[in-house]
């Protein structure tokens, strides 16, 4: 009996124990990833755990403008030590704001770690307690997470306002693809809805799509970029969101993988199952950081604040929709040709065309065939014979070709000009130079007209080496001398200087010292309009004690390097060095077709030379004995079949993908400052590139020539440009 009592007793405790795991927290939080995903419909709600970041990017955009900085934890965003405020355009520059954040940091970095050496912890008082009672626990790792997060709220409340441009239209996009209306709202995240939006990374428009990316849904070239229309990277968006989707089947992870990449959210998918909170705390990855881990919840934010926009922005009102008709341009068509016969400006045409690069708004490129041409519905009144209101003579079968030419030593203005049968005047205009400014050694121009090669003659070229034999002489150090004067006295870099004299640390060069140079001063007649860089001053931030052992300190010291007269530097006169051409080596062959060899640069790929070249990538990937899976290394030699394409023309498709690469760039950023810097110990150029400085790979290389940027030794001098953006008009 007492048996049979027993087992019941048994029974009925199994039982308690099967209901309080059904409730528990453990089950609930694991039926998570049993949520109803579709393609059509979700719930987006936020999930458990992921409550701080979501109210966190909820004050920041409804909260704290542009003129607060919050300073908080990078992990638990629950935690914000202090809010500063610095109004915009204030007299504090942007350097003395950066220095004013940069001691807050300090400041509670210092605190927390004094914290985590204090054994009674309840003796604690004033501000040390305060964040004692903030973080509680971790202070030394919490020391290592303090970051400022700039407040967004006028800036959304001008996106709200902005979308009422577009609004009407994206969401009628998305509810043709049957997605859910609440992922129109990513824009928001991605840019405040501003067209001209664009990142260091190279993501362009309200959606802001990477070139990459972009290439898969759009027109993305020199004379036309269909990421930067609002209405057609919508389309876009909503293809690669629900590409994502099929991939993912998960909402949360396809809005992930639209900031992350789906094969990063595939790979975290694989390892933590589908519930987006366990993917953000466990899932580990160089490229999965802190955007990464926030973009859901920065969507969910923005989600709710746009949907309780009256609360937050009581004074908030659409702008009006744009009222545009469209005409489908059946051949290429000059500006000049359309200007007259819409009765339409320049700039309204860059207005309501803002897929038209400055190339074709400028005249230098046709508008291209199959474009779609938006105007007021006003202006295309007469849509059916607009094509008869343009002459057959202005209607054509070709774009116009792009000529460049890369500056080398001994070039003037004067100089390109004659040889290419042009004049200076029209050098300036196609490039966008200035009378104030110089052009400099690897300077790619763009030449303009019909006629002449891109490239000088061999015979020219003969004369320039003989000129220039690359000998090298002696040169003794001058009282307040630096290697960065001696640079430009010699016209070459201080990279080239430190190599050529084995020179370690930037700093150390002393009067009388006998350096290497480029042999023979240039005359001050032919280098009047030769500048490798803007002048700059050098200031040491590192004082090294004979007295003790700095090695560690040297290898992470810095110099700073400040622009002179950086406001009269045009944004467009910086550029890279140009890629090496195509080369032959006179033995393979194909189809009776020469077989060029390619040495990759950055940001190109195998589909980028099937385009260029007319070819599959599979006919690339044979001759190169590769697979799908092969990885394309910067430097590496490819060989590239001419069977459809001549050389010189593939040459040019493949400088006008660089030119656009960098004319967008400085478009929107200038280079502020430079820092001349030695390589850390497991430091790498990724890092460098996209965690500490945002700086694309290819303007870091541009500043640090003959060096391999992927494998720069501990130690290793390397230039860093500083960026800051332009104001958006």
């Amino acid at each position: 009996m007492k048996d049979n009592n027993l087992f019941t007793k048994s029974i009925k405790i199994l039982f308690l124990f099967l209901i309080i795991h059904f409730f528990s927290e453990g089950y609930v939080h694991a039926n998570l990833n049993r949520e109803v995903h579709t393609l059509h419909h979700y719930d987006f709600s936020t999930p458990v755990g992921l409550e701080s970041k979501v109210k966190f990017w909820k004050k920041i955009y409804s909260e704290y403008s542009t003129d607060h900085y919050v300073v908080h934890d990078m992990d638990n965003l629950g935690i914000i030590y202090e809010v500063l405020y610095i109004k915009n355009g204030s007299n504090m520059s942007r350097r003395s704001r950066e220095y004013r954040l940069g001691l807050v940091k300090k400041k509670y970095k210092k605190l927390l770690l004094k914290i985590s050496r204090t054994k009674k912890k309840q003796s604690l008082k004033g501000e040390p307690k305060r964040i004692y009672n903030l973080v509680k626990s971790n202070f030394r790792k919490a020391s290592r997470r303090i970051r400022v997060q700039i407040g967004q709220s006028d800036r959304f409340k001008s996106g709200i306002e902005r979308s009422g441009k577009y609004k009407d239209r994206i969401n009628q996009i998305f509810a043709e693809a049957k997605l859910p209306l609440e992922l129109t709202v990513l824009p928001h995240v991605e840019s405040s809805f501003q067209v001209n939006a664009y990142s260091s990374a190279g993501a362009a428009g309200i959606w802001q799509f990477t070139r990459g990316t972009g290439r898969l849904f759009m027109n993305v070239g020199y004379d036309v970029d269909e990421r930067r229309d609002p209405i057609l990277s919508t389309i876009a968006g909503a293809k690669l969101l629900k590409s994502n989707f099929k991939a993912l089947q998960s909402w949360p992870l396809a809005i992930t993988a639209y900031n992350h990449g789906t094969q990063g959210m595939k790979n975290a998918k694989k390892r933590y199952g589908a519930n987006i909170v366990d993917v953000i705390n466990g899932y580990r990855s160089r490229s999965f950081g802190f955007a990464s881990k926030n973009f859901y919840a920065e969507f969910l934010a923005a989600l709710h604040v746009v949907k309780n926009k009256n609360k937050y922005f009581p004074n908030a009102k659409f702008e009006q929709p744009l009222n545009l008709s469209s005409v489908v341009f059946k051949d290429f068509v000059h500006i000049n040709s359309v200007m007259p016969s819409l009765n339409m400006t320049r700039d309204e045409i860059a207005k309501y065309n803002p897929a038209l690069r400055r190339p074709v708004i400028s005249g230098q490129k046709r508008i291209p065939r199959n474009f779609t041409f938006q105007a007021p519905q006003n202006k295309l009144s007469q849509q059916r014979s607009f094509y008869q209101i343009i002459p057959a003579s202005e209607r054509h079968k070709n774009q116009i070709r792009s000529k460049w030419y890369t500056v080398r030593r001994g070039d003037t203005l004067s100089v390109i000009a004659s040889r290419f049968r042009t004049s200076v005047n029209k050098l300036y205009s196609y490039n966008n130079l200035t009378h104030r400014n110089k052009i400099y050694i690897g300077q790619v121009l763009r030449l303009p007209g019909r006629g002449g090669s891109a490239y000088p003659s061999v015979r020219m070229v003969k004369q320039y080496q003989k000129k220039y034999s690359g000998e090298l002489s002696t040169y003794k150090v001058r009282r307040n001398d630096n290697l960065t004067k001696i640079a430009n006295r010699f016209d070459t870099e201080v990279n080239e200087l430190l190599r050529l004299n084995r020179i370690k640390y930037p700093d150390q060069i002393i009067r009388g010292q006998l350096l290497n140079v480029p042999s023979g001063e240039i005359p001050l007649n032919d280098r009047m309009q030769i500048a490798s860089r803007p002048k700059v001053v050098k200031r040491n931030t590192f004082k090294p004690d004979p007295k003790k052992n700095n090695s560690e300190k040297r290898t992470n010291q810095t110099f700073e390097v400040k622009l002179a007269h950086i406001k009269s530097v045009d944004k467009a006169n910086h550029g890279r060095p140009a890629f090496r051409p195509v080369s032959f080596t006179g033995n393979d062959t194909m189809n009776s077709s020469q077989v060029g060899v390619i040495v990759v640069d950055f940001d190109e790929t195998l589909s980028h030379y099937a385009e260029w070249s007319k070819l599959p990538v599979k006919k690339i990937l044979k001759l190169n004995r590769m697979n799908k899976r092969s990885q394309l290394n910067v430097h590496a030699e490819i060989k590239v079949p001419f069977l459809k394409v001549e050389p010189d023309l593939f040459e040019e498709r493949r400088q006008e993908y660089h030119k656009a690469i960098q004319e967008d760039f400085f478009n929107n950023f200038m280079i502020e400052k430079l820092l001349v810097r030695n390589m850390a110990k497991g430091e790498t150029a990724w890092e460098l590139c996209n965690e500490i400085y945002a700086i694309p790979f290819w303007l870091l290389a541009s500043y640090n020539p003959r060096k391999d940027i992927n494998s720069i030794p501990v130690g290793e001098p390397i230039v860093v440009p500083i960026i800051s953006p332009l104001k958006l008009s």
